[in-house]
């Protein structure tokens, strides 16, 4: 039997992991729009992701202190303060406490993983950053003329051949675990963990869907970005689940 979730935990999991992602998916923005040409205004905020990490991780740490967890909120501490100083480096510190994250957690403190498996979740997380955080991040952005305008156009482009990869690897990765969670097909509609993985799903599609219209001239980055705090918020669920086999 699979247990129930636990809210709390799935909440301050959520804040956290929608920081960690969007203050990634930022760093990505504006590595791209450092590129020559040089897009100006390609510089979405690091520092509001970083501190809702941080806020989610201290969350966290108060409900189930850990000497991982502990390194975690370290590593989100250090990320927004040199955020806030203008310093260098604050995304390298992100990217280590989203490496951390496979190895806290409810779920994982009842099923514990095997390396293979938190490797495949590093990944999982690092390159769903990479797409999904920097489409968040994008959201918060204002380009003159609008998306349709040639600047935007050019990001649009040059975020694509990222997102591509980076899509890639999120669902490959996102199979190899669910693989590993559901024991039967019918899981995925039998098991609570099921159906949350089942509406994630969706809701990746939705995104997909919403990006083909956005590239395609229609601005739809706010709606998609809103899709993706749901998509969000359903893999905080997930991690909430005590699974057992």
């Amino acid at each position: 039997m699979r247990g129930s979730p636990d809210l709390v935990l799935a909440a301050f999991h959520w804040l956290e992991l929608l920081g960690l992602l969007g203050g990634i998916g930022a760093a990505v923005i504006r590595r791209l729009g450092r590129v020559p040409p040089r897009i100006a205004w390609a510089e979405p905020p690091m520092h509001v992701a970083f501190a809702a990490a941080l806020l989610g991780g201290l969350g966290l740490l108060a409900l189930g202190p850990s000497w991982f967890l502990l390194a975690r909120v370290l590593a989100e501490g250090a990320a927004l303060f040199l955020c806030v100083r203008g310093m260098r480096f604050a995304p390298v510190f992100a990217v280590l406490a989203a490496g951390l994250l496979p190895l806290t957690g409810h779920a994982a403190a009842i099923t514990p993983e095997s390396p293979g498996a938190i490797f495949a979740d590093v990944l999982h997380v690092l390159s769903a950053a990479m797409w999904a955080g920097a489409i968040l991040a994008m959201a918060s952005l204002q380009p003159p003329g609008g998306w349709t305008g040639g600047e935007a156009r050019g990001l649009l482009m040059r975020f694509a051949r990222v997102a591509l990869i980076a899509f890639g690897v999120t669902a490959l990765t996102g199979v190899l675990r669910a693989t590993e969670q559901l024991h039967d097909v019918s899981d995925l509609w039998s098991t609570a963990y099921g159906i949350v993985l089942g509406l994630k799903s969706a809701g990746v599609l939705a995104m997909l869907a919403l990006s083909a219209a956005w590239r395609g001239g229609r601005p739809m980055a706010r709606p998609e970005a809103a899709v993706g705090l749901l998509v969000v918020g359903a893999t905080a669920l997930l991690a909430a689940f005590p699974v057992q086999a």
